[in-house]
């Protein structure tokens, strides 16, 4: 399956893949002394018009991460083309030896998204890359390529297109030929995501594990729509702001309640009002109710300005809804409300987990509860309720002062806040 005639311009090094019909060959260009590669099939193949597909699609392509098409040839009974000789190392092989720290699987995740972004993007008809899997990702010191795009097609040909995929990577509909659109490509790379997630130190990770949840959403009305969302929710994870060199413009701690009652708001509230008395610009947002409507209505000396209740130490964003949102959420820390939901948003950097004492609230608590990155409220409860808790959950749980005022912030509660916020300057943005 080598073509005959090419020897004046290739030297070959090594057959990396050959079949009846295909062979695949890393070749030195003489002229330069340059490695690349050579794919090339048969005339006589059904197949045979795939490698001219293959190579027409990345033609039409100009990207860092996507290997160069240099020429595109044939000889009396072959059709070849050669491309960029990737070097590097793929994802998979990486993953054998190393386990990923935070920063690195997101900068990798946000790189993959680029590249699927940018085939996504691609002329009038968008390119469905179709096979992304951990072997077809090769890691470079400057960044990653995407490689072999044997099965890719435009979207306008989607609906015609061979049901094709890789088991396990690969969402169901694509492997069924059901439905081919980008969200293929966006289920898979969630799969990817996932598979680094388990093979890096924040394996627990919820607000990862939500985004991969989304991405692989076997219903498609429910998967994520873009691919440009699923980078959008790594940068915000990681805190990558590109017009502000990378600052973080707003930092989030969720507060959630394991069931109604046990004191959810009054401690966001609470919160709000003990990074403020520090001087920490902080802000109170209900995810769900209009608290902030109520406060204002009950407040004396509550003022409004640019969507913001100010009432001594305590500021709280007022929901208007989008259709008469007026103005920008100013810059600072973040204390979301989000009642007993908790499905949070994927880019909170705290979570407090508030429970209550009683027998009836006793519960199965959220597989990410054991996150690091979650701290548990006991409110209501006794020192005995306390540990108890404490010991069967596996961590630490702080016991919420028992207190009367309601609106106020006690020196109880300060001092609660201040011993749980030992370096509370890290949220100050």
């Amino acid at each position: 399956m080598i073509p005959t005639g090419i020897d004046d311009k290739y030297e070959i090094i090594r057959i990396l893949q050959e079949s009846a019909a295909t062979a695949v060959l890393l070749v030195k260009y003489k002229p330069i002394g340059a490695f690349r590669i050579l794919k090339a099939i048969h005339k006589a193949s059904p197949d045979a018009d795939s490698i001219l597909s293959e190579a027409h699609l990345l033609q039409g392509i100009k990207s860092s991460q996507i290997p160069t098409i240099y020429d595109v040839d044939n000889t009396k009974e072959m059709i070849y083309f050669t491309e960029e000789y990737v070097e590097g190392i793929s994802l998979r092989d990486y993953l054998y030896k190393t386990k990923l720290q935070k920063d690195e699987l997101l900068k990798i995740a946000i790189d993959i998204c680029k590249v699927v972004e940018c085939l996504h993007t691609a002329g009038n008809d968008p390119i469905i890359y179709r096979d992304m899997k951990p072997e077809h990702i090769i890691l470079q010191n400057e960044g990653l390529k995407l490689i072999d795009f044997g099965i890719a097609v435009r979207q306008s040909e989607a609906r015609s297109a061979k049901s094709v995929g890789t088991p396990g990577w690969a969402a169901k509909e694509q492997i069924e030929g059901s439905h081919i659109d980008a969200r293929c490509d966006i289920y898979s790379v969630g799969k990817v995501i996932e598979f680094m997630q388990e093979n890096s130190y924040v394996s627990e990770d919820i607000r990862l594990k939500k985004i991969v949840a989304e991405a692989t959403e076997a219903d498609l009305s429910k998967r994520t729509k873009t691919i440009g969302e699923v980078k959008e929710q790594l940068e915000a994870l990681a805190k990558i702001d590109n017009n502000n060199k990378g600052r973080c413009l707003a930092k989030k701690i969720a507060v959630i309640g394991a069931d109604h009652g046990v004191g959810t708001t009054h401690i966001a509230v609470g919160l709000n009002r003990f990074f403020n008395r520090r001087h920490i610009d902080s802000y109170y947002k209900d995810i769900k109710k209009d608290t902030v409507h109520r406060l204002w209505e009950n407040l004396k000396g509550a003022r409004i300005k640019e969507s913001v209740l100010y009432h001594k130490d305590f500021r709280g964003l007022l929901n208007y809804g989008e259709a008469v949102e007026h103005y920008t959420p100013p810059n600072g820390l973040y204390i979301l409300d989000c009642g007993t939901d908790i499905d949070i948003p994927t880019d909170v950097d705290l979570i407090i987990y508030v429970i209550g004492s009683a027998p009836w609230n006793m519960r199965l608590y959220p597989k990410w509860i054991e996150d690091q990155e979650v701290l548990i409220i006991n409110n209501f409860s006794d020192k005995i309720t306390s540990y108890l808790e404490a010991k069967a959950l596996g961590k630490k749980v702080y016991r919420y002062p028992l207190v009367n005022k309601r609106l106020g912030l006690t020196k109880e509660e300060e001092g609660f806040f201040k011993a749980i916020f030992k370096n509370e300057k890290v949220f100050k943005v």
